[in-house]
């Protein structure tokens, strides 16, 4: 982890990013931090300390049920805010999030900024439209598309470039399911001839299915 005070790196972030439109505070004062694959932007055993807001690279929300099995949460792809349920709720995160790619976040810090943040409406209104954001993406993949297959069907239609899942891993972390579970989807659906593998951990749909579309959820 490097972090970066500069301040013309951190305003060329910000105003890249429009981060500034989040926010009615001025004088909010914040840095850019940049993560190496592998390493961890929260962990639930420390504390959180900044609201990041990701811009570039991929990192894996997850967490381990009372098995110790890893239950694979969502995947914040060159966007995304951490941070802001433990400015709600407190701040011990109840997630890894864990770098799949070098990631850089542009960081503030929370308990510095919260008697301000708390009187803030538009950051407060982009909380809210945060957390909205995130309860529908949940209720359509488990209510419209419960099923596994559905969802990796969709993904590869709508979501992958050339209908190819690339990364057995990030796919399983994007779908909510164990990567031993999409492995066996994937497996059925190349024996049944609708996927066709190209490479490790990458495979492209296959005749009727790259016409067929699953509608919009």
């Amino acid at each position: 982890m490097e972090k970066v005070y500069e301040k013309k790196i951190t305003e060329r972030w910000l105003k890249k990013m429009r981060l500034r439109e989040y926010f009615d505070t001025e004088e909010l004062d914040f840095l850019v931090i940049h993560y190496q694959q592998g390493e961890f932007l929260s962990e639930p055993e420390r504390p959180v300390l900044y609201f990041q807001f990701v811009v570039r690279g991929s990192a894996a929300l997850y967490y381990l049920d009372e098995n110790g099995v890893r239950r694979n949460v969502v995947v914040m792809d060159g966007e995304g805010l951490l941070g802001d349920m433990e400015f709600a709720i407190g701040n011990i995160p109840i997630f890894y999030t864990e770098a799949l790619t070098p990631v850089t976040v542009i960081a503030l810090p929370i308990e510095e900024n919260r008697s301000k943040l708390e009187k803030d409406c538009r950051f407060l209104m982009y909380l809210l439209r945060q957390a909205s954001m995130i309860k529908i993406f949940v209720s359509r993949y488990s209510v419209v598309l419960p099923r596994l297959e559905e969802r990796l069907l969709y993904h590869l239609q709508n979501e992958c470039p050339h209908q190819t899942m690339i990364g057995m891993e990030n796919t399983a972390v994007k779908l909510k399911c164990s990567s031993r579970q999409l492995q066996r989807v994937v497996k059925k659906l190349e024996e049944q001839g609708r996927v066709k593998k190209q490479g490790r951990g990458c495979y492209q749909l296959q005749g009727e299915e790259k016409k067929k579309l699953i509608g919009p959820i």
